[in-house]
């Protein structure tokens, strides 16, 4: 204590020593007098002493302050080190006085590792902008909103009209902006507009000029096999079971030519399907390929199909035996519909009183695309009186297939078509009561039922397309079960994970 005490006392005489030295130098140019510093008895004045007093307090404690700082950035100094790699280069080469505050303010590590990530990842944000497209948004007014000049903006747009036509951007789109910071200012340096799950419009500040490109994702070709049994709906049990829509409706379209889904299908029913995939890394489906096989297992039939390209590179489907299941034209030209009138004498719901109605009426919602019965060439397309908008196909020489009160016509006169193409959409125009398909079947020139119409079954193969195709279907069958295997397999690991 009394090594302290002496300490103490000597540096208060060294500081009153240069403290009488300056005040000396003080009085000399500030004409002091040495009664401004002393009392008669020769002591120094109060106040001064004060001054001593208050000068010794604030060497000391800036000493302490300037040591426990120092301490505090070295420590942070190291540790700001070990996470270079995140906060980038250089970040602990800083000068202690630069980092006086983060000295101060950090109680420990943790917290200043949060602090600094929060700061890049914000200045990271100042970097990237993504803008969705809103609706009557155009491209300009995207990039003028997030502060690109009408210079550049015209660039940009000239650039990517060679992929893409900025007039279809959609609401609902996300714009991917990224800026750099070039003499102290923010600019654009690239745009990124996805098209679909596999194309990415990118625009890219060049040498001189913006320039774009189109990115793809990789995707593989993969084969899935899934068995639905029919509980309530076709479209609903499918896809409880992991059937895709598309891959359903396309089902629907093969098995058109010989099967009535409004009536023909019941409760426990079994649909199997085949398909192609192709995928993106990430898993995500970009498009869905050709039905290689198909079952549908009902009450009446059971009809396995399997895909088959032939010699002249016509592709059809095929039942085991190598018979078409195409026929010449389909019982049900619209997907999903019920028949809500039948061929024959009925009271006219408009004019009345009783008239023959010469063809089938299914109902179905308005916009239900309509397929063409069967291959041939349009006679008529457009108004017809009381059909409304109506087509017209020759077939052959004797068969003609009209359908009536569309609400939109996708072929013209002459067109010819295939058998499952889309050539209108269901609608309500002319002497109609709601949405349907009026349909009519001519044979020789007179309307007949569709439904009681006999017609002549599909191609037949025949020499080496017949032996192809049966090695096809061995091929095709045990592909099939083992993919619905390992399908089955997967599902009780997952539930059985899930269990536990």
């Amino acid at each position: 204590m009394k090594s302290n005490y002496s300490n103490i006392s000597g540096m208060t005489g060294r500081i009153y020593n240069t403290f009488t030295k300056s005040m000396s130098f003080c009085s000399w140019k500030c004409r002091l007098k040495n009664r401004h510093l002393k009392t008669k008895n020769d002591r120094l004045r109060l106040r001064y002493a004060f001054l001593i007093l208050f000068f010794v307090g604030t060497g000391v404690a800036a000493s302490v302050v300037k040591s426990h700082h120092q301490k505090a950035f070295d420590q942070y100094s190291m540790q700001l080190a070990s996470i270079e790699p995140y906060a980038g280069p250089g970040m602990h080469n800083y000068s202690y006085n630069d980092q006086d505050l983060l000295g101060s303010i950090h109680k420990n590590f943790n917290i200043a590792s949060a602090l600094l990530g929060n700061r890049f990842q914000k200045h990271a944000n100042d970097n990237s902008k993504d803008i969705t497209v809103k609706s009557g948004d155009s491209i300009g007014l995207v990039l003028e909103r997030a502060g690109v000049g009408a210079s550049e903006s015209k660039q940009i747009i000239d650039s990517m009209k060679d992929h893409f036509d900025p007039r279809k951007v959609r609401a609902g789109q996300t714009i991917a902006l990224h800026f750099d910071h070039q003499d102290g200012e923010k600019v654009l340096n690239e745009f990124k507009l996805p098209l679909d799950k596999i194309k990415t419009l990118v625009v890219y500040r060049g040498d001189e000029r913006f320039q774009s490109s189109i990115q793809e994702k990789a995707v593989k070709k993969v084969v899935r096999a899934q068995q639905a049994k029919i509980k309530v709906s076709l479209y609903g049990s499918a896809a409880k079971a992991g059937i895709p829509d598309a891959i359903t409706a396309e089902a629907i379209r093969i098995y058109s030519w010989n099967t009535d889904f409004q009536r023909d299908i019941r409760q426990n029913d079994v649909l199997e399907v085949m398909y192609e995939a192709y995928e993106t890394e990430d898993g995500h489906v970009a498009k869905y390929g050709d039905v290689l096989y198909a079952r549908l297992q009902t009450r009446y039939s059971d009809i396995p199909l399997y895909r088959y390209e032939m010699a002249n590179g016509m592709v059809d489907y095929f039942m085991p035996d190598g018979v078409s299941i195409k026929r010449t034209l389909m019982q049900t030209p619209v997907d999903g519909a019920r028949i809500s009138s039948g061929f024959g004498m009925r009271k006219h719901p408009i004019l009345g009183y009783n008239k023959m109605h010469k063809g089938v009426d299914f109902a179905a919602p308005t916009g239900t695309p309509i397929y063409a019965a069967g291959d041939g060439v349009v006679e008529r397309a457009g108004w017809a009186s009381g059909y409304g908008k109506f087509v017209k196909i020759r077939h052959n020489s004797s068969l003609q297939t009209a359908y009536g009160h569309m609400s939109k016509i996708k072929v013209k006169a002459g067109q010819r078509v295939k058998q499952g193409q889309v050539i209108a959409l269901v609608g309500s125009t002319g002497r109609s009561t709601g949405p349907h398909l009026h349909y009519e079947v001519l044979k020789n020139g007179k309307h007949v039922n569709p439904r009681s119409l006999k017609l002549p079954t599909g191609k037949e193969l025949k020499g080496n397309d017949k032996r192809n195709f049966e090695t096809i279907v061995r091929k095709l069958n045990r592909q099939f079960v083992a993919s619905l295997e390992g399908r089955k397999i997967a599902l009780k690991e997952y539930n059985s994970d899930d269990n536990s």
